[in-house]
């Protein structure tokens, strides 16, 4: 992605302003946008958790090289592989055992919307 892009097309057809775009605007139109910087979309949302099934693994592995990030994810038990959802969009993975995140990647458009970490265990645990 480039960082100057302001919007991209979904396969729907739809276009859809980036977090770079929003960032621009300088405030928060209280609108939850899908990219919104200002944590808002976040807030009235949250996020929503799917975990890893089989026919899975060229999504999972496709957003591993996207990300350049090089996981032996095998070595997770499919119920500690969760997708990432916000408002029906996957926007992630990650990677968990029993009590924190141990990995997790963001699509993207997603990686300059303040989602940490802590931020998604709050949500999940």
């Amino acid at each position: 992605m480039n960082n100057k892009e302001l919007s991209y097309e979904t396969m729907e057809g739809y276009t859809v302003f980036t977090s770079e775009f929003l960032k621009k605007k300088g405030t928060c139109c209280r609108s939850a946008c899908l990219h919104c910087p200002y944590g808002f979309t976040i807030k009235k949302h949250g996020f929503e958790f799917r975990n890893f099934q089989e026919g899975d693994e060229s999504l999972l592995e496709t957003m591993l090289v996207e990300s350049h990030l090089e996981l032996e994810w095998k070595k997770f038990e499919n119920q500690n592989i969760n997708f990432i959802f916000l408002k029906k969009q996957l926007c992630g993975v990650l990677f968990k055992n029993h009590i924190v995140i141990k990995h997790f990647i963001l699509k993207p458009h997603f990686q300059n919307q303040g989602i940490s970490k802590e931020l998604l265990e709050a949500y999940l645990f």
